[in-house]
């Protein structure tokens, strides 16, 4: 199958994913569940693909522990921020939340006034690292679920010489092409119910968020007060 239809055919199936359930009301009970249901998708594509490819002899090397890509700039959009946000305040202590905020804003101060070939350059821990793993695992953006490598020495490679234009992880394509556009057509069925987003880095639109004081349902009454 060619490159054009599979993005025809995952981007058409992110956009019914989030329709079945923002057609029964746009609501934050309703958001919440089509993106857990998103990747839920994602995961099981995955977890067939990777058996299909480890029994091809093209095996992902990413495991628990391994964290040279959460050094790098990971972008996320704006319904994945708050999906974030309430899986945090539902696991972890208000103090561990507070130094994930603080070790986001020292990022952005790292990022923030680079052009964007600059900031795929930096190499910073990623605010929800911890001792090696991620404390979001379950909620991690879609960008992370979908990086996934044959070869864990190229992904260090990349983490200590970035910029290198000669030197890049040695990623499966299909689960980034897959991803992207799963959440292309899901974040096209948001807007086409007024819920528009943003694009930022994890650091940028984290710690943005939390400044504002923003939440799901702020977001979702915002929309619905500016068509009113």
């Amino acid at each position: 199958m060619e490159a054009r239809e599979i993005k025809r055919i995952f981007y058409r199936d992110g956009y019914r994913l989030a329709h079945q359930h923002l057609e029964q009301g746009v609501t934050a009970t309703h958001v919440r569940t089509a993106i857990t249901e998103l990747y839920l998708a994602v995961d099981e594509l995955l977890h067939s693909f990777i058996q299909r490819s480890e029994a091809e002899g093209a095996a992902a090397e990413c495991k628990k522990g391994c964290s040279w890509c959460c050094h790098q700039e990971v972008f996320a959009v704006t319904h994945e921020f708050f999906y974030l946000q309430d899986h945090l305040r539902s696991k972890l202590s208000e103090e561990l939340r507070e130094q994930i905020l603080e070790r986001a804003r020292t990022k952005v101060k790292l990022t923030l006034n680079l052009s964007p070939d600059e900031q795929l350059k930096v190499r910073s821990a990623c605010p929800l690292l911890h001792a090696g793993s991620c404390l979001a695992y379950e909620a991690r953006p879609m960008a992370c679920r979908i990086y996934l490598s044959t070869s864990e020495a190229s992904c260090k490679r990349d983490h200590d010489r970035p910029g290198n234009q000669k030197i890049i992880p040695e990623l499966l394509e299909f689960p980034l092409l897959a991803g992207r556009m799963l959440n292309q057509g899901f974040v096209a069925c948001l807007k086409q119910f007024g819920l528009g987003s943003s694009e930022l880095s994890i650091e940028q639109g984290y710690s943005s968020m939390l400044t504002m004081g923003q939440s799901m349902e702020d977001w979702i009454n915002g929309a619905a007060n500016s068509e009113t």
